[in-house]
């Protein structure tokens, strides 16, 4: 009889773990849509690449606090939008899309100064963001 409830639980145990791991590599592939859409990105870039300006990112912040304090800071505005819906405003909406782009711009002028060799990375997450955007030119996808 112990079998038999020991199996149940393994089986039970082994999909919470099979699912636990689809959730996590799902995070990391979909992204979460960071300030940029970086999450949504990184599908673009390839692990070295992200790992790299991922360096560059954090190296950056600790180089320049305010850039982790406006990062939070467009979050915190696009969740806000976001828990609007259909209600929030064209304009709001457009306010944040250029905040976000001046913040990348920021940003990866900071990450490009660290590391100049991110160059052509950042090229292709700004292509992908344009893309994304229906080619009107997003302003960069950084982290």
């Amino acid at each position: 009889m112990k079998t038999i409830l020991t199996l149940p639980r393994a089986v039970l145990g082994a999909v919470a773990l099979c699912a636990a791991g689809a959730t996590t590599a799902l995070a990391q592939t979909s992204g979460g849509g960071g300030t940029g859409g970086g999450g949504g990105m990184r599908g673009v870039l390839t692990p070295a690449e992200m790992a790299q300006l991922q360096k560059a990112h954090d190296q950056a912040e600790t180089n320049d606090p305010t850039l982790k304090t406006d990062e939070d800071a467009l979050k915190q505005k696009r969740t806000d939008l976001k828990a609007q819906g259909a209600s929030a405003s064209a304009d709001d909406k457009a306010a944040l899309r250029q905040d976000m782009t001046d913040f990348n711009k920021k940003l990866h002028d900071a990450e490009l100064a660290i590391d100049p060799t991110l160059a052509p990375i950042i090229a292709k997450l700004d292509a992908a963001q344009a893309k994304r955007n229906g080619g009107g030119g997003g302003g960069g996808g950084g982290q």
